[in-house]
C-alpha cells in the first residue's frame, strides 16, 4: 500500500512539474494528417492524428514551436508553458509547394532553388497498389519517364526509360540511388513499402554529379525514417486476385475448328496440288465435330492467382536519435500455373545526433531474400512456352489413358511441340537471391556552415539456381528420348562505395547565398559465378547433380569493374531570385581504353524567379513563376567490363606434323575506346496560380548522344574481323508538360495531376553501311536502325491484299524466291522499285514507327469526409505495334501451328475468297506470310486504368490503441481502351530498349488484372 501511494504521489508530482501542449493543424480543406509540430532546434514534438490533433508533454518555460507539412509553408509561434496547465496552440497552414525540400544529387535543395529538371513523387500516395515492383506504382506519374510492363511474369517485366534514352551497346535504364548509395544490381529486391519518396533527375544539370552513369537519368529513392515526435507502429496488409483479361486473349481454333481447317487444307491439296486422298491423316477424316471443343490448353495452364503483401513498421524518434524498422513479406503466384515469386525483406534505418548536434551519424541496413519459381524459364517470344500454349493441338489430350502425360502436343502436319502442360507443371527452376544493402554515414559540422560528410556503402548479393527439366518436359515424341537435364549455378557479387564530401554554405550581405560541394568517391564491383549442367538421371525423384551419370558442361567466371571520381558543385543565388549553379564530375573507369579512362562531365544551369520582381505585383493570380535553363554533359559506361582489352583465344596449329593447341589474341582491344556522352540542353518554366491551386511545369530538352559504341569491321589482312569503336550518334528532343490542380475544397476535395510527354529521336551516324538489321534474312527481320530515321522503325514489304483472280495476278508484280512463288489467293506485295518482280532486297521499305506521338498520365484524387477515391490512368497516342506473334505464327497457313479462329474465313477459291484478309494454304506460297509486311502493323494508341482505389478512414478519436485505420479496395489494369488486337499494348521485344525491338509483339507472359482489398493501420 505504501508503494502504491508513493507511486501515485510521484506520478502526480511529475504531472505538476510538466505542461502539455496540444492543438490542431488544418488547411483550407480541413485537418492535416501526419503534420509535425516540434520545439525549434530539437526533436521534441508530435505528429497529428487522423483528425489533425496533436499533444505532447514538456517542461515549463518559453519555447518556439514549428509546424511543418510537405507542400505547406512552415509556421513558427512563440509560446510559454506553465506546469499543470494545458496550452492549446492551433495552426492553419497554407500550401506552398515551392518551399518543399527535395532530395537531389548529394544533398537536398528547396524546390524553389532548383534550376534543373527534377520531379518528385510521395510514395504514400502509391500504397493502394498491391505490387511486388515499385516501377508499377510509377506508371503514368512523371512526364518524360516511360515505365513499361511488357511481361506479366511475377516480380519481373518492368523497364524504365527516361527521355527516350537509347544506345547500341550500353544500357538504356536509369541509375538507381537508394539513400545516397548507387545500386549496381537488380532493383527487384526492394520492397515498395520501405520507400518514402522518389526523385527523378532528368536533365544534365540535375544528373551530372553522377557523371558516367547518368546519361539515362537518375532515380533517387529515399526510404522511410522516423520523423520528429514520432513513436508509432504501422501495419499494412493487402490480399488480391489476379485474373486474365479474357477479352484480350487470342481466340485460337478449338478442336472441331482445327480439325476442320486441316481437313479443308488437305481437300485443297487434293484439288490444287494432286495430293493423294489416301494420304490424308485419319485424324482429319470423317465428321470432325467428334472433337467438340477439344483441349483448351490456355485454360489448363492459366489460373486466377493470389497476390499478397504484409508490412510492419516500427518508427520512433527521440530528441537525439530516431529509428525505423520495416519488415515485409510479399508473395505473388503467376496467372500461368506453377510460377511465382516471394520476397522477405527487412530494413533498419537509424540516425543519431551527438555533441550538441555537431555530429550526426547513422546507418541503413536492408537484408532481403527472394525466391523466383519457374520465372527464368523462357515464357516470352516465339520460342517461349506461352506461345506454345496458344499453338498446341486442341484435338489431343494432355494425358494418356493411363493418366500419364502425353509426349508431345502436335497432331499430323504440325511442328513438333512439347506437351506444354508437362513443360510448365513438371519443370523446376528455382532462383534464390539473398541480398544485403547497407550504408553508414557521419556528418561533422566543423564550423557554422562547413560540414564534412563520409559515406560508406555495401551491396552484397548471392544467387543460386537449381533447374531440373524432366524427360516429359523435353520430349516431343516417344521415339526421341531426350534425357532429363539439370543445372546448378551460383553467383556471388559485391559492390562497395566510399564517398567523402565537404559542403560549405554562406550568406553574404544578407542577399548573396553561396553553397559549395567538393568530394571524392570510389566504387568497385566484383562478381564470381559458376555453373554445372548434367544429364542421365536414373529417376526424376532425385533431382540433384550428384545423381547424374554425365556432366555435360561446367563453367566458372569472374568479372569486375571500378570507378574513381572527383566531384564539385557551386550554387549561387541573389535574393533567392537569381539562381546560378555549376557542377563537374571527373570519372575514371576501368571499363575504358587505357588512353581514355578519364572523362569530364560538366554542367551549368540558371534560374530566374520572375514572380519576385516588382513588375509582377499587379498579377495577383500568379503566386510563383520561375524560368530555368541548363546545359551539361553526362556519360554512359554501362557495357562490358573488358571490352577495351584484347582477349586471348585458343587455336590449333600444325607443328612438326602434329596438331598443337596454343593461345594468341582472339579479339582486338581498343586503347581509344571512350565514354558514350550525352550533351543536353534543357529549358523550363514552373508556375503556380490562384493561391497555388494550379501548378504547371513545362520542359523542353534537346540532347545529342555521341561516341556510341559499335563493332567496326577491319581489313582481313589485319588478322582480325572487327574492333569496338566510338562511332554512332543519336539525337533526342521533346516537350514535357505537367499540371496539378486543386479543383474543389471543403468536404469534397478533388485534385488532378496530368502529364504529357512528346519525345522524338533521329539516328545521325552509324558505322558503314549506315544501317543495322535485326537479322540477315527476311524472317524476323522486324526493324532497321538507319541514318536519317527514328530508332526501331519497322522494315518489310508493303501489303496490298491478295491476288484476286488470274487477271490480277497477270498484271501484278509477283514474288519469287527459291521454291516460294505467287498465285491467285496468295499475299500480294507492292513492287517498290517498279521492276515487275517482288524480291527481298529491293521491295522492302520502312513500314511503321513505334515512337508514339505522345504519352500521358492522369491521376484524380477525391475525398469526401472519410471516403477517398483515386484513379490513375496512363497511355499513349500514336506509335505502331508490329504484331509478329499474330501474323507470322497465329495466322500461319501451312498447318504447322494452330491459328486464330478467324483464319477459317480464308481464301479457298475464286468463288469462295473468304474475308480477303487470310490467304490460301497452297504449298510453297505460305512462307511469304511469315515475312515482315505492313499487314502486321497496328495502331498502338491505348488508355489503361492502371489503378482505381476506394478507401474509408475510421474516426478513432477516443481509441486507446489505434490512431489510424483505413480500409480500401483497388483494381489494377481495370480496363484497356485500344484498337490493338493483341493482349498488351505495352509489349516490346526487349523491354523498353528502343534500339532492339520496341513495339514488337512476339507474345509474352500476360499482364493480369488484379482485384485487391487491404488496410493500413497505425498503433499508438
Amino acid at each position: 500500500m505504501v508503494l502504491v501511494l508513493l507511486f501515485f504521489t510521484n506520478f502526480a508530482f511529475s504531472q505538476e512539474k510538466t505542461g502539455v501542449i496540444k492543438g490542431k493543424i488544418t488547411d483550407e480543406a480541413g485537418p492535416l494528417i501526419g503534420a509535425t509540430v516540434v520545439v525549434a532546434g530539437t526533436t521534441i514534438g508530435a505528429q497529428t492524428d487522423a483528425n489533425g490533433n496533436y499533444s505532447f508533454n514538456i517542461a515549463p518555460g518559453p519555447y518556439k514551436l514549428k509546424a511543418s507539412y510537405i507542400g505547406f509553408q512552415s509556421i513558427e509561434k512563440n509560446v510559454t508553458v506553465v506546469a499543470g496547465e494545458p496550452l492549446t496552440v492551433n495552426f492553419s497552414m497554407t500550401g506552398v509547394t515551392q518551399m518543399d525540400e527535395v532530395v537531389i544529387s548529394y544533398g537536398k535543395q528547396s524546390r524553389r532553388d532548383i534550376t534543373g529538371s527534377v520531379a518528385t513523387i510521395d510514395a504514400k500516395s502509391l500504397e493502394d497498389m498491391p505490387v511486388m515492383q515499385f516501377g508499377q506504382q510509377l506508371q503514368g506519374k512523371v512526364a518524360g519517364v516511360n515505365v513499361m510492363q511488357s511481361s506479366g511474369q511475377p516480380g519481373r517485366g518492368i523497364s524504365f526509360r527516361i527521355r527516350g534514352a537509347a544506345s547500341l551497346a550500353t544500357g538504356y535504364q536509369p541509375l538507381f540511388v537508394i539513400d545516397g548509395m548507387p545500386i549496381t544490381g537488380s532493383i527487384n529486391n526492394i520492397n515498395p513499402d520501405e520507400i518514402e519518396s522518389f526523385t527523378v533527375l532528368k536533365d544534365a544539370s540535375a544528373t551530372s554529379l553522377y557523371g558516367s552513369r547518368a546519361a539515362n537519368g537518375v532515380i533517387l529513392i529515399t526510404t522511410k525514417h522516423a520523423k520528429a515526435g514520432t513513436s508509432k507502429i504501422d501495419f499494412n496488409a493487402n490480399y488480391g486476385w489476379q485474373k486474365l483479361m479474357q477479352n484480350r486473349i487470342p481466340k485460337t481454333m478449338n478442336g472441331t475448328e482445327w480439325a476442320r481447317f486441316m481437313q479443308e487444307r488437305f481437300e485443297d491439296k487434293v484439288k490444287y496440288e494432286n495430293f493423294n486422298p489416301a494420304s490424308i491423316p485419319a485424324e482429319y477424316q470423317g465428321d470432325v465435330t467428334r472433337y467438340g471443343k477439344g483441349t483448351d490448353w490456355h485454360d489448363l495452364l492459366t489460373q486466377t492467382a493470389p497476390i499478397q503483401s504484409y508490412s510492419l513498421s516500427l518508427l520512433s524518434a527521440r530528441e537525439k536519435s530516431s529509428s525505423a524498422v520495416i519488415a515485409g513479406y510479399e508473395e505473388q503466384e503467376g496467372v500461368v500455373i506453377n510460377t511465382g515469386s516471394k520476397l522477405i525483406s527487412l530494413r533498419l534505418n537509424h540516425d543519431m545526433s551527438l555533441a550538441n548536434n555537431k555530429v550526426k551519424v547513422g546507418f541503413n541496413l536492408a537484408p532481403s531474400y527472394r525466391m523466383d519459381h519457374n520465372n527464368r524459364l523462357p515464357s516470352d517470344g516465339i520460342e517461349g512456352y506461352y506461345a506454345k500454349i496458344l499453338e498446341s493441338s486442341p484435338i489431343l489430350s494432355p494425358y494418356n489413358e493411363d493418366g500419364s502425360y502425353r509426349i508431345g502436343a502436335f497432331s499430323p502436319g504440325m511442328t513438333s511441340y512439347v506437351n506444354p502442360l508437362a513443360r510448365v507443371k513438371e519443370s523446376q527452376d528455382d532462383y534464390k537471391t539473398t541480398r544485403i544493402l547497407g550504408n553508414a554515414y557521419a556528418n561533422y559540422t566543423v564550423l557554422p556552415g562547413l560540414t564534412l560528410k563520409v559515406n560508406l556503402g555495401v551491396d552484397k548479393g548471392a544467387e543460386t539456381r537449381n533447374q531440373y527439366l524432366p524427360q516429359v518436359a523435353l520430349n516431343t515424341s516417344p521415339n526421341l528420348s531426350v534425357r532429363s537435364t539439370a543445372i546448378s549455378s551460383s553467383v556471388d557479387n559485391y559492390s562497395y562505395t566510399g564517398e567523402a564530401f565537404v559542403n560549405y554554405q554562406k550568406t553574404l550581405m544578407e542577399n548573396h547565398h553561396l553553397e559549395a560541394l567538393v568530394g571524392y568517391a570510389v566504387q568497385k564491383f566484383k562478381e564470381e559465378n559458376n555453373s554445372i549442367s548434367a544429364t542421365g538421371f536414373p529417376s526424376d525423384d532425385v533431382r540433384y547433380i550428384s545423381a547424374a551419370s554425365e556432366i555435360t558442361s561446367a563453367t566458372s567466371n569472374m568479372t569486375q569493374h571500378s570507378l574513381l571520381s572527383e566531384i564539385g558543385r557551386l550554387n549561387y543565388s541573389y535574393k533567392r531570385k537569381y539562381l546560378l549553379q555549376g557542377s563537374v564530375r571527373r570519372d575514371g573507369s576501368s571499363r575504358f581504353g587505357s588512353d581514355r579512362k578519364y572523362g569530364w562531365f560538366p554542367a551549368v544551369s540558371a534560374g530566374w524567379v520572375v514572380s519576385d520582381e516588382s513588375f509582377m505585383e499587379s498579377l495577383k493570380a500568379v503566386n510563383f513563376l520561375k524560368l530555368r535553363a541548363s546545359y551539361g554533359i553526362t556519360g554512359n559506361n554501362d557495357f562490358g567490363n573488358f571490352t577495351a582489352i584484347s582477349s586471348l583465344s585458343k587455336y590449333n596449329y600444325l607443328l612438326n606434323g602434329a596438331l598443337v593447341q596454343g593461345q594468341t589474341i582472339g579479339t582486338l582491344g581498343n586503347t581509344e575506346l571512350a565514354w558514350e556522352r550525352n550533351k543536353q540542353l534543357d529549358l523550363g518554366i514552373d508556375i503556380e496560380l490562384l493561391n497555388n491551386r494550379i501548378s504547371f511545369t513545362y520542359g523542353y530538352y534537346r540532347k545529342m548522344s555521341d561516341g556510341l559504341i559499335q563493332v567496326r569491321s577491319l581489313p582481313r589482312a589485319s588478322g582480325f574481323a572487327n574492333i569496338q569503336f566510338n562511332i554512332g550518334q543519336f539525337e533526342f528532343w521533346g516537350h514535357e508538360l505537367s499540371a496539378t490542380t486543386v479543383n474543389t475544397t471543403g468536404n469534397l476535395r478533388w485534385t488532378t495531376n496530368v502529364n504529357v510527354s512528346f519525345e522524338r529521336n533521329l539516328i545521325k551516324n552509324l558505322v558503314d553501311p549506315g544501317y543495322i538489321r535485326r537479322n540477315t534474312g527476311i524472317l524476323s527481320d522486324y526493324y532497321r536502325n538507319q541514318i536519317g530515321h527514328r530508332l526501331g522503325e519497322f522494315y518489310g514489304f508493303v501489303h496490298q491484299g491478295l491476288y484476286k483472280d488470274e487477271e490480277d495476278l497477270a498484271k501484278s508484280a509477283k514474288y519469287s524466291s527459291g521454291s516460294t512463288y505467287s498465285a491467285v489467293g496468295t499475299l500480294k506485295m507492292k513492287d517498290i522499285n517498279g521492276d515487275g518482280v517482288i524480291d527481298d532486297v529491293n521491295d522492302r521499305t520502312f513500314i511503321g514507327d513505334p515512337t508514339p506521338d505522345f504519352t500521358f498520365g492522369l491521376t484524380n484524387n477525391f475525398s469526401y469526409k472519410n471516403f477517398d477515391l483515386s484513379i490513375t490512368m496512363a497511355g499513349q497516342v500514336g506509335g505502331d505495334i508490329l504484331a509478329a506473334g499474330k501474323w507470322a505464327y497465329l495466322t500461319n497457313m501451312d498447318g504447322s501451328r494452330v491459328p486464330l479462329a478467324a483464319v477459317a474465313d480464308r481464301w479457298r477459291s475464286p468463288e469462295n475468297p473468304g474475308s480477303g484478309v487470310y490467304p490460301r494454304t497452297l504449298v510453297n506460297t505460305t512462307a511469304l506470310g511469315r515475312s515482315v509486311n505492313s499487314q502486321w502493323i497496328e495502331n498502338g494508341t491505348y488508355l489503361t486504368a492502371k489503378n482505381i482505389a476506394l478507401g474509408y478512414k475510421f474516426n478513432l478519436k477516443n481509441n486507446r490503441m489505434l490512431s489510424n485505420l483505413r480500409i480500401y479496395a483497388s483494381v489494377q489494369q481495370a480496363f484497356i481502351i485500344t484498337g490493338y488486337s493483341g493482349y498488351n499494348p505495352e509489349i516490346s521485344l526487349s523491354g523498353g530498349d528502343a534500339a532492339t525491338g520496341l513495339g514488337v509483339d512476339e507474345n509474352a507472359y500476360p499482364v493480369p488484372r488484379t482485384f485487391s482489398i487491404g488496410f493500413a493501420s497505425t498503433f499508438k
